[in-house]
């Protein structure tokens, strides 16, 4: 019996089975009639020989063209996070392409629901046979989430997980874990009393519930280790730079020890590098452009990172995988928890962070 998979062909079926190349190529490509008993004894050889068909020669034998939406933020100068997601996207995008996989993109403003609205709204007219999307505004995600749902389109997750809905597959951290281990970080330089606080860019925080569960992993660590600090919790509007200032004025005093933020820390420090940090330790997410300065200078001691690149790029093959090569997906997905300090960024830039 042959074993290895690279020298078994259809030459090796046909024999087998006792039928002609062309009767093999039929039941393998599906590209006309054969009865059901000759099918059953070609695919059973097919089988127990760990033969896999040439996918891209079934692909270009059909006319079927797969045509997958992506819905994500845009990349702006102040949160160019989601360039590296579409980076991720786009390098799948090459590798499938020649297999009938057509990806149309649609961003929307992630200060602008309004425009997640019709975004949204574009991608299910446009009835795609996939979609990946970022679901950044909780109440409108879900109703896009039921809808596809509704219209049996299968649908994947990135960056943020919205439970209880009919996903097919979700690629990022598990969040909670994420603001579990910020908290375990920041109790290392904690005193007795020390005050730690929690900020937000997020004009409606239920709005983002990847935010709650990094506070609420927070929280619940120093809940369990008994820490008696006080912890604030601040959330503020992504664009409100005078009230940023007024926080770095008035909430950071000398007890506050500790500074978790949970997206776009560039701006915080920003503000920081004016006033002077003094004995602050502040942690932010995401080993972006911006973030990086300060990382190196020496304001943000640490950030954690959720390979963005590699859930864009494993989330369109999950679809390829699941519509075109029929495999099952699994539901959760979770990235590695990177922590990225000054002493070790230069061991990332080049890779999937």
């Amino acid at each position: 019996m042959i074993e290895d998979n690279e020298k078994t062909g259809i030459n090796d079926i046909a024999r087998l089975a006792n039928v002609s190349k062309a009767t093999v190529d039929r039941v393998l490509y599906n590209r006309g009639r054969v009865s059901d008993e000759t099918r059953e004894k070609v695919l059973n050889i097919c089988k127990e020989l760990n033969y896999q068909p040439n996918i891209l020669a079934q692909r270009l034998a059909s006319d079927k063209v797969y045509r997958l939406a992506v819905l994500i933020p845009k990349s702006t100068p102040d949160n160019p996070y989601w360039e590296y997601p579409l980076k991720g996207i786009e390098n799948a995008e090459k590798e499938v392409e020649n297999y009938g996989i057509k990806i149309k993109k649609y961003f929307y403003d992630l200060k602008d629901i309004r425009s997640f609205r019709k975004e949204s709204l574009q991608v299910l007219t446009s009835d795609p046979d996939g979609i990946v999307f970022a679901p950044e505004f909780n109440r409108e995600s879900i109703e896009f989430s039921q809808k596809c749902s509704h219209k049996k389109i299968p649908y994947i997750f990135i960056d943020s997980n919205l439970p209880k809905q009919n996903h097919l597959s979700y690629f990022g951290q598990d969040t909670y874990q994420g603001g579990y281990l910020a908290g375990k970080l920041l109790s290392l330089h904690l005193k007795k009393h020390s005050e730690v606080l929690i900020l937000n860019f997020a004009n409606e925080l239920a709005n983002y519930p990847h935010f709650m569960d990094r506070e609420k992993g927070m929280r619940d660590y120093f809940t369990e280790h008994n820490y008696h600090g006080k912890i604030t919790s601040l959330n503020i509007s992504p664009d409100q730079e005078t009230e940023l200032k007024e926080i770095v004025k008035g909430k950071l005093h000398r007890r506050t020890r500790g500074l978790f933020i949970t997206s776009s820390a560039h701006k915080v420090a920003r503000q920081i590098q004016k006033t002077g940090k003094g004995n602050l330790m502040i942690l932010g997410y995401d080993l972006t452009t911006p973030n990086l300065k300060y990382l190196k200078n020496g304001i943000i001691d640490f950030l954690i990172c959720q390979k963005p690149v590699t859930q864009g790029y494993l989330s369109i093959m999950a679809l390829f995988d699941h519509l075109v090569q029929k495999k099952d997906i699994q539901k959760s997905n979770f990235m590695p928890i990177e922590i990225i300090a000054k002493e070790n960024y230069q061991y990332y830039l080049d890779s999937n962070i």
